[in-house]
């Protein structure tokens, strides 16, 4: 598969959370019943927002850390088990899609550019996600955490997407939210676009993005703002323009 001109990519790939869907307040609501069930306090939505991005057990961690709680080994496994055993059970009741995707979407479908999602959330609730939003339909593919591929900034879920996309690394443009985002696009060779709007804690501009984007309804239109790298050479150095 090849790009359609010289500046359009042949696919784009989103980030889930933060990128493409608000699901901050649906995590802290789970998070907070799991910490409940261990009397161990709670978050509010804010801060759990800049928790999120990579995986159950990296934001039980930051959670714990948040409360002065030392988040040792078992106490972490176990609470992260309870997390997503309630995150399953709650669901996405009050998640969301951020203003733009839709439309976003649908452009890059009239373009006939593949799309993608390569998130670091349990595969399982990706699709259950997806599903409940009104767009799975959307994504050609769609990969998550999932045991035998590590997660974010390691390529391999991105590389699994793109693969199943029948897309090279080149001819792709990988869409997130954080610095996370970032490394997994240049470990991967893919060039990659910000959102201002996601769970970042830093702001975006600082991150080394090829792009940042006021909202993904921008995003058809940036394609001459950001030059693939060339396969030959390697990753390019780090470089971000706003739009």
């Amino acid at each position: 598969m090849t790009q359609t001109d010289n500046s359009t990519p042949a696919a784009v790939v989103f980030d889930l959370d933060g990128t493409l869907a608000d699901t901050a307040v649906d995590i802290c609501d789970a998070l907070n019943t799991a910490l409940r069930e261990q009397n161990l306090g709670t978050l509010e939505p804010g801060s759990v927002r800049l928790m999120i991005g990579k995986g159950p057990v990296v934001l039980v961690e930051r959670a714990l850390q948040h409360l002065g709680t030392d988040p040792q080994p078992q106490l972490v496994e176990s609470l992260c088990r309870a997390f997503i055993r309630c995150y399953a059970k709650q669901g996405n009741q009050r998640s969301t899609l951020f203003a733009g995707v839709k439309r976003c979407l649908d452009r890059l479908a009239a373009q006939d550019i593949r799309t993608g999602v390569c998130s670091n959330k349990p595969h399982q609730f990706c699709q259950a996600l997806l599903d409940d939003l009104g767009v799975s339909d959307y994504f050609a593919a769609v990969q998550g955490s999932a045991d035998g591929l590590p997660r974010k900034p390691d390529p391999a879920l991105l590389l699994a997407v793109l693969e199943s996309l029948d897309v090279l690394p080149h001819q792709a443009l990988y869409v997130g939210d954080s610095e996370t985002d970032v490394r997994t696009a240049r470990a991967a060779g893919v060039p990659v676009a910000l959102v201002r709007y996601g769970y970042s804690a830093e702001p975006v501009e600082e991150l080394g993005a090829d792009c940042v984007l006021q909202t993904l309804q921008d995003l058809p239109g940036i394609w001459t703002a950001i030059s693939p790298p060339d396969p030959q050479a390697g990753s390019q150095p780090p470089r971000s323009k706003a739009l």
